[in-house]
C-alpha cells in the first residue's frame, strides 16, 4: 500500500489479515470478472475494513473478497449494469466500484436503488483516486 493511500485509510480498521491469491483467483472466476489491480492490492494485505474518510468523516466500508463475490450475485444495480463490480460502500444505500468498460472515470460510486449505468457517477481513475473524491465529499 502506498503512503498516501495509507494516509487515507487513516480513520479505517483494516482487517489484519489479507487475501491469499488462489481466493482472489478463484472468486474472480465465480463472478466472471477480474478485479482491479489496486483493489487486489489491498485485499491481499486487508481483506477489508471499516471506519471514515476525511475531515467530514465520511463512512467506508472496503468488503473482503467473500462479500464481494456474494455482492456481485446479490445486487440488483450490479445486474443492471453489466461489468459493475462493488467492492465497497457508506454503509448505506451508496456503493463505490470498477466499471471497467469506460475510458476515464472507471472508479466511483451509485446509488443501490439505481435503475442503470447513467446512475454510475465516475469520482476516479484509481482507488486512491475514489478514496480521496470521497475523502472530500466530492
Amino acid at each position: 500500500m502506498t503512503s498516501s493511500l495509507g494516509a487515507l485509510l487513516a480513520d479505517v480498521r483494516l482487517s489484519p489479515e489479507g487475501a491469499d491469491e488462489e481466493r482472489i483467483v478463484a472468486a474472480e472466476q465465480e463472478m466472471d470478472c477480474k478485479l482491479p489491480a489496486d483493489v487486489k492490492e489491498l485485499l491481499r494485505e486487508h481483506d477489508g475494513g471499516e471506519g471514515t474518510l476525511g475531515a467530514r468523516k465520511r463512512p467506508i466500508q472496503l468488503w473482503p473478497l467473500e462479500r464481494i463475490r456474494a455482492e456481485c450475485e446479490a445486487q440488483e444495480v450490479t445486474r443492471a449494469v453489466p461489468g459493475l463490480v462493488l467492492f465497497a460502500s457508506d454503509g448505506g444505500s451508496e456503493g463505490h466500484g470498477w466499471l471497467p468498460r469506460l475510458k476515464k472515470g472507471k472508479y466511483g460510486r451509485i446509488s443501490l436503488l439505481a435503475a442503470g449505468a447513467h446512475e454510475f457517477e465516475p469520482l476516479g481513475d484509481s482507488l486512491e483516486e475514489l478514496l480521496q473524491a470521497l475523502a472530500e465529499d466530492r
